[in-house]
């Protein structure tokens, strides 16, 4: 799991947020240090002990660890522990410590975690406030109604990419006929060409230019041609009046499909978004801490040696829904 470009907030910021300590302290419950040979006095541990938390266990004569006294029974310094009191031949010899963690080592975890926390709250933040955040192409399909307004799903609106429905023409080949004229101009690569219910490739096996489609071989007599394609819509010249809503104007043919592409979102960069809705940064942070404490929220956790688990995240915490209020689209 990588960070969204749409991600509100990034991952230095959701750390700085939790407070995640990556150098935090890793403990060892029971480390082989070795067994004793009745002169030996030299032994080294795995890690560096935090001072103060070594626990150092000398087997007795039936097997039972007893807990050794430091500066009494041995000595430490750094990973070294010498003897004071020799441990017995055959005596095992074994350790419980707390030891600091390198700087990265929980970097791939936390990373990981955390990008999945930001990507799930940032969405379900837009989804609940029917914003888009950080600008974007949008591409959305609609079918028509019959009515005139066509409500589109994110806000604000930069911009109209384009407006287009599904057309299909249909022909009969003749064995002998290679150009058709469709019925309207197709939008660039949106058009599928099946005959007699087989997918054809462009240019191998057809070409299309304006209206004109001209296939490489003619089709066989009395074979079906269905030709699906996009058309580019023109839409009244006053659709803008509404755009701040999220509204388009134009004649929505009831049971066609519509396809809009639209530009949407406060800034182009995520910089400039978080000074236009700061209270959309704060809902984000206050929701990945929530989901961090208390693991809610992740679509797949993945942890080396370990596995998987999988989390679900039905709703956003009460008070990232409160700081949200004020941005929530009401229809």
């Amino acid at each position: 799991m990588t960070l969204s470009a749409t991600a509100l907030v990034d991952l230095t910021q959701a750390k700085n947020y939790i407070r995640a300590d990556a150098a935090a302290s890793l403990q060892i419950f029971a480390e082989y240090v070795g067994v004793g040979t009745g002169s030996a006095t030299a032994f080294s541990l795995d890690n560096t002990p935090v001072s103060g938390s070594l626990k150092l266990y000398v087997a007795n004569a039936s097997g039972v660890p007893i807990l050794q006294t430091e500066t009494t029974d041995y000595s430490i310094s750094g990973a070294n522990i010498t003897f004071i009191t020799i441990p017995a031949s055959g005596r095992a010899i074994t350790a419980a410590y707390d030891y600091a963690a390198s700087a990265n080592t929980f970097e791939s975890y936390d990373d990981d975690l955390l990008d999945v926390l930001i990507n799930a709250a940032t969405k379900k933040a837009e989804d609940y406030t029917a914003r888009a955040f950080i600008q974007r192409a949008i591409t959305e399909v609609h079918i028509g109604d019959g009515l005139k307004v066509l409500r589109i799903y994110k806000q604000p609106i930069a911009s109209i990419t384009s407006v287009s429905y599904e057309k299909v023409d249909d022909f009969e080949g003749d064995g002998l006929t290679v150009a058709f004229t469709l019925g309207d101009t197709p939008m660039a690569s949106t058009y599928t060409v099946y005959i007699a219910g087989v997918l054809k490739t462009e240019t191998t096996d057809y070409a299309i230019s304006g209206t004109t489609l001209t296939f490489v071989v003619a089709p066989a007599d009395g074979a079906l041609i269905i030709v699906r394609y996009n058309v580019e819509l023109i839409l009244n010249t006053d659709y803008t009046e509404q755009l701040s809503s999220g509204r388009l104007k134009g004649s929505w043919e009831k049971d066609y499909e519509y396809q809009v592409i639209y530009t949407a979102g406060y800034g182009a960069t995520r910089a400039a978004t978080q000074a236009l809705v700061p209270e959309a940064v704060a809902a984000v942070l206050l929701a990945v801490a929530n989901l961090y404490e208390n693991r809610l929220g992740l679509s797949t956790e993945n942890i080396s040696g370990i596995g998987s688990s999988t989390y679900q995240l039905d709703e956003l915490p009460f008070m990232s829904k409160k700081l949200l209020s004020s941005l929530k689209v009401s229809w």
